[in-house]
């Protein structure tokens, strides 16, 4: 027993002075950011944006507008809608995190419960553990163009790795060299990344310059995708309206994942002021990719003619071996900051929460980092294609989620929260039995809906009764989990969880038992045991 013991200790997360509750709930990693860690400015917010959205995943975002039948001139005025929509909700989630200065799992502890979180988090970290995984895979191959501008005899390596196995000699070679850089980098403590994201930023900001004047060049500002109209009736959604619905959701559908975690960044802002800056840098930064995306698919088409989205393959049509390797590095510093700003931290820091003795932010990267090889991501992109499906309907569970976050926040307790409380099993925030079913059943409730079109989208065998529902999933997702959720806080008031004044800043403190009286001993009604039972009841 006593050996035991001594492995328990040998591998429990060292708590620091001033951690807060149990080892249960809590580790340095959880704790809120101390003062002096706080450095992030609006200007380092704009830059993490520039570093997300500057990148392969938003660029491919102008193939789905062209294939859903829009050309630049609607595709472009559309997208800045709708990453000004999900700027909004990227805003008041971020001001929650710079407010309360601790990360997702901790701050959703007061919509979902103590455990019912981790419903929430569980739903956040197994998109972003996937998304990881198979991007590094995708992407992999940006390295493969760049070595071979290097070496162009890379490119003529024979493959002999055996045709089951889903993937060739050179693309698992580009595979490791992007692993190589990326999991140590995934590593570097969060407070210090602001400085590769700037770095990335300006990498991005030549990088699609040089892209944009190349397509101006070719194109001479004409080409079909630049300037026409496609044919109506020839319009996969039937019209041109369910073509720029459909274009809109999968625009502010694509930033779900970060609406939900983005306080796990903005909780070392110096003010909750610096996320402001979201609401210009989100639709600002998300439209330029999108734009020279399709100016650089009509070039490709005029100049070499094939129309070419993915930044590999339009790499590799380039003449000039300089031109390859240089557009290839700018997507590869490009792939390495939204990897980890959007999918390795976000699934590091969730799982933290589900066992903070033993886990840590460090250590669940290095666990990201294993899982890029464990999981065999070629096999999932090459064997299951349905799979590949499933992950790009995901936002249809997240976008809820952050809804309700919010929603809790600034409507529900109007910003009145008490810090402390969210590592006390036994406080404010504990509900029924450590869940609060309003935010639950909302969750399902503004799910339902969109559930038969999402198993269509994943398999079209199967029946899609409501077709066009779908084409706007993400907002009837947000506003369903609105209406639910504040309807429920209206019939069954968390008086028990609310503060008269609200706790951001907090010093060492050590529960034993609850700080807050119980809404016994303040003699209010038990809501959320009369909410159960109307649950129940219906």
């Amino acid at each position: 027993m006593e050996t035991l013991r001594r492995i328990d200790r040998t591998i429990a997360v060292k708590q620091e002075a001033g951690s807060l509750g149990s080892s249960r709930w809590s580790n340095k990693d959880l704790d809120p950011v101390p003062a002096n860690q706080r450095t992030w400015t609006a200007m380092d917010v704009a830059s993490y944006w520039n570093s997300d959205q500057m990148a392969p995943a938003t660029w491919d975002l102008g193939s789905t507008m062209v294939g859903l039948g829009l050309c630049a001139r609607e595709a472009i005025p559309l997208s800045f809608v709708a990453f000004f929509v999900i700027g909004i909700v990227l805003t008041l989630n971020g001001r929650i995190g710079a407010t309360t200065h601790c990360s997702l799992p901790v701050v959703i502890r007061a919509s979902f419960g103590i455990w019912g979180s981790y419903l929430a988090i569980l739903v956040r970290a197994v998109l972003a553990i996937l998304w990881l995984i198979i991007l590094t895979y995708l992407r992999s191959m940006i390295v493969a163009v760049m070595t071979g501008a290097i070496w162009p005899s890379f490119l003529k390596i024979p493959n002999t790795l055996p045709p089951k196995l889903g993937i060739d000699t050179q693309t698992i070679i580009g595979f490791a060299i992007l692993w190589v850089f990326q999991a140590p980098l995934a590593c570097v403590p969060v407070r210090r990344l602001a400085y590769f994201f700037k770095i990335k930023a300006w990498s991005s900001y030549i990088l699609f310059g040089a892209l944009f004047i190349w397509a101006m060049v070719v194109t001479k500002g004409k080409g079909f995708v630049l300037t026409g109209h496609f044919d109506e009736k020839l319009l996969p959604q039937g019209s041109r309206s369910w073509a720029m619905i459909a274009g809109l959701n999968a625009v502010t559908g694509l930033y779900s994942t970060v609406s939900i975690n983005i306080p796990d960044f903005s909780r070392f802002a110096k003010s909750p002021k610096a996320s402001w800056a979201q609401l210009v840098a989100v639709p600002v930064f998300g439209c330029i990719p999108i734009a020279i995306s399709i100016c650089c698919a009509a070039a490709a088409e005029q100049k070499y003619g094939q129309q070419v989205f993915d930044p590999a393959s339009l790499c590799s049509l380039f003449d000039s071996r300089a031109a390859r390797f240089f557009a290839g590095l700018g997507w590869f510093i490009s792939t390495i900051g939204v990897n980890i700003s959007a999918n390795s931290v976000s699934f590091a820091t969730d799982i933290t929460s589900v066992m903070p003795r033993y886990l840590s932010i460090f250590r669940c990267s290095v666990l990201a980092g294993i899982l890029c090889w464990a999981t065999n991501p070629w096999r999932i992109v090459t064997d299951a294609p349905q799979f590949y499906s499933f992950l790009s309907s995901y936002p249809v569970f997240l976008a809820p989620v952050a809804t309700i976050l919010a929603t809790d926040f600034y409507i529900v307790r109007k910003g009145k929260v008490d810090v402390r409380q969210f590592y006390d099993p036994e406080g404010i925030y504990r509900y029924f039995h450590g869940v609060n079913l309003r935010a639950v059943v909302a969750w399902i409730f503004a799910l339902a809906p969109n559930l038969p079109a999402f198993a269509h989208a994943v398999d079209p065998t199967n029946p899609n009764p409501q077709p066009y529902t779908y084409y706007f999933s993400w907002y009837m997702s947000t506003f369903g989990a609105f209406v639910w959720y504040l309807l429920f806080n209206y019939l069954f008031q968390p008086h028990s969880s609310f503060v008269e004044e609200a706790v951001y800043e907090v010093g060492t403190v050590e529960y034993t038992e609850s700080t807050v009286a119980s809404s016994a001993e303040k003699g209010e009604v038990d809501a959320d045991k009369e909410y159960a039972a109307g649950v129940v009841a219906v």
